[in-house]
């Protein structure tokens, strides 16, 4: 056990900084709209660059690079659907990626919580999916922070992949248009903007319209439910 708390620190050091130097240094200067261009304009000369753009998003995904410069990079690069494509793949996999250093790091620590460790777990158990797709469609938190907090959580393997995949795939298809017609003079930042919001909204709606209903119809009938004779 010394041994892997060992490596759990020295990976927690190492993530720290990183973090620390790509935020906190002259190095986060690069990571502009000016050198933005300058790799997309480096990246359209190479018939691997897709591989570029997924490992690299992956890998900044567990450093907490921000996933918009990814996006944005292959949406102008590839345009909406190739852009959208490589961008999930790298999104997915760096948020899965991020997920297992989290559960490794974090593993056994709800319990040192309590009754409030316990409470977080029954959640992840009944709604871990869903608490998670909706999340994902409403960014309350960040990218990162909610990848590392639902490997600590202790969500399931495959919700996490299939909520965040379900999750991702809108903004990042409409973000993705949108940096590709902006990047081309064909949509202004505010209808790209709307265009985010409205597709996020009616997502929720069919996400949480459902569940809204079903528990209602359960209140109903459990109150027109007739008394039972002791």
């Amino acid at each position: 056990m010394k041994g892997r708390t060992a490596i759990k620190i020295a990976l927690v050091l190492v993530i720290a900084g990183v973090v620390g130097a790509l935020y906190f240094t002259p190095v986060r200067q690069y990571m502009d709209r000016a050198h933005l261009v300058v790799a997309v304009d480096y990246l359209r000369g190479l018939w691997y660059a897709p591989i570029i753009l997924i490992l690299a998003y992956a890998i900044g995904c567990v450093f907490a690079i921000p996933a918009s410069l990814f996006i944005i990079a292959s949406g102008v690069v590839w345009g909406w659907l190739l852009g959208g494509i490589y961008a999930m793949i790298g999104g997915v996999l760096g948020a899965t990626l991020s997920f297992l250093v989290g559960r490794f790091v974090g593993e056994g620590m709800l319990d040192r919580f309590g009754a409030i460790g316990r409470k977080v777990r029954k959640q992840v158990d009944n709604a871990g999916f869903k608490s998670l797709l909706v999340l994902r469609l409403i960014p309350l938190f960040p990218f990162a922070v909610l990848n590392y907090g639902a490997g600590v959580a202790g969500v399931q393997l495959s919700d996490f992949i299939f909520a965040t995949a379900l999750g991702l795939a809108p903004s990042n298809f409409v973000f993705a248009y949108s940096a590709h017609s902006l990047y081309e003079n064909t949509m202004s930042q505010g209808e790209a903007l709307t265009r985010l919001a409205i597709v996020a909204g009616l997502l929720l709606v069919v996400v949480l319209v459902p569940s809204l209903l079903k528990r209602r119809m359960t209140r109903s009938n459990g109150n027109s439910a007739p008394d039972r004779v002791l």
